[in-house]
């Protein structure tokens, strides 16, 4: 029941968080290598996989919350 209520939280937050915020994190501080549309996936994989260790770190931290209630 736990794993089905983690993978819900990191799916709904990776859907739901606004993008902005992680787009302006890669580009102060991530370079990215690549030109035109290889650049351009590069930034947006990169995107989503900083939004997806986001939003597991903050399932992960509900679960154990709600764990030791």
């Amino acid at each position: 029941m736990k794993v089905f209520i983690f993978l819900t939280l990191v799916v709904v937050g990776v859907l739901f968080l606004p993008e902005t915020c992680f787009y302006a994190l890669v580009k102060r501080f991530i370079p990215i290598s690549g030109d035109g549309e290889y650049g351009m996936n590069n930034f947006e994989i990169t995107v989503l996989l900083m939004k997806t260790l986001d939003c597991t770190l903050e399932a992960g931290a509900v679960i154990t919350l709600f764990r030791t209630r």
